[in-house]
């Protein structure tokens, strides 16, 4: 299989991945699936405002299905080579970054 073939196929998977994440995570099945909150103890999940994380989160990973093709895209036009794949891999990264701090407001 060619490195390209790797790629799309990669980025493919995580796409629908994220768009499934999107989709599927909802209030009923939240306290088994979203790190942190099903670890919660019943009395401090009463608390915890569920339904609007939920409005941040599902959006947010429903977005986040286009961020892999589009990234790669552009670093496609941009970089040559190599080189590619791994400023592709650290920009995966960034979304991230940028969720954690979101989410603390949650708490």
């Amino acid at each position: 299989m060619a490195m390209e073939s790797i790629m799309l196929i990669t980025i493919l998977f995580m796409s629908l991945l994220y768009l499934a994440i999107g989709y599927g995570i909802n209030k009923d099945n939240a306290k088994y699936l979203i790190a942190g909150y099903n670890t919660m103890g019943p009395e401090r999940q009463e608390k915890f405002d569920i339904e609007g994380y939920l409005n941040f989160f599902k959006p947010f990973f429903k977005k986040l299905s286009l961020f892999p093709p589009i990234t790669y895209g552009i670093c496609y036009l941009v970089f040559a080579g190599d080189i590619i794949i791994n400023i592709w891999s650290f920009l995966q990264i960034a979304p991230f970054i940028f969720f954690i701090f979101r989410s603390r407001g949650y708490e």
